[in-house]
């Protein structure tokens, strides 16, 4: 496989079965060999995770794919130091996020984060019915608003842990790595982002609980 800089053939995410059989240290012990067309199956298991987390971290699609770009080829350049003992998930969220974070820095991007999906899974607010007409669908899309604005009003610290842990549902300890922190850090970070986030939402859930 060639890498050209800054542009790569990424897959269309349909996969390869075979490439469930192998662990991703494996893959890329492979590769690392000399087998470079092999390389395709990374790309193909981490495109779609990498986008999303670039994307949400950007908010912007076209600078997403062009980082992911970036990513990829940076990830291929440097598998030689990859450590075999590191799981090669956070290693790679590693880079993504470091590339991320540079292009922010270079670009001044005042977006950071989007909530939705956090929202889905931790901390989230919801109507007390299952089914929802057209006034509770009006509800929520105010209350996504609202979230989306708290979210943004956070420092970047706090967004980035918020990020990994409930939409990336990264571990502790993976968050440690990708960011280089210890893990009671990591815990820390979070649980004042909650709190933080708590105050920002706080008359929002006052009128939604009404």
């Amino acid at each position: 496989m060639l890498l050209e800089a800054k542009k790569i053939e990424l897959l269309d995410g349909r996969g390869l079965d075979k490439t469930e059989e192998i662990s991703d240290n494996k893959l890329a012990e492979i590769v690392r060999e000399g087998d470079s067309e092999r390389y395709g199956e990374i790309i193909d298991r981490y495109q779609g995770k990498l986008f999303a987390y670039l994307y949400r971290l950007i908010g912007n699609r076209e600078e997403a794919q062009d980082l992911l770009q970036d990513v990829f080829i940076k990830v291929y350049k440097n598998l030689r130091g990859y450590d075999a003992e590191r799981k090669f998930s956070s290693w790679i969220y590693r880079i993504a996020h470091n590339e991320a974070v540079n292009h922010i820095k270079r670009k001044s991007l005042k977006r950071f984060v989007s909530w939705e999906s956090v929202v889905s899974t931790k901390d989230k607010l919801e109507s007390s019915s299952n089914e929802e007409g057209a006034q509770d669908a009006w509800i929520r899309k105010e209350i996504s608003q609202e979230v989306n604005a708290a979210i943004d009003r956070l420092p970047a610290k706090y967004k980035q842990v918020l990020l990994l842990r409930y939409y990336s549902d990264n571990s502790y300890e993976e968050i440690s790595e990708i960011l280089d922190r210890p893990v009671n850090t990591v815990g820390t970070l979070i649980n004042r982002a909650k709190r933080k986030l708590a105050e920002e939402l706080k008359n929002l859930k006052k009128e939604v609980l009404k």
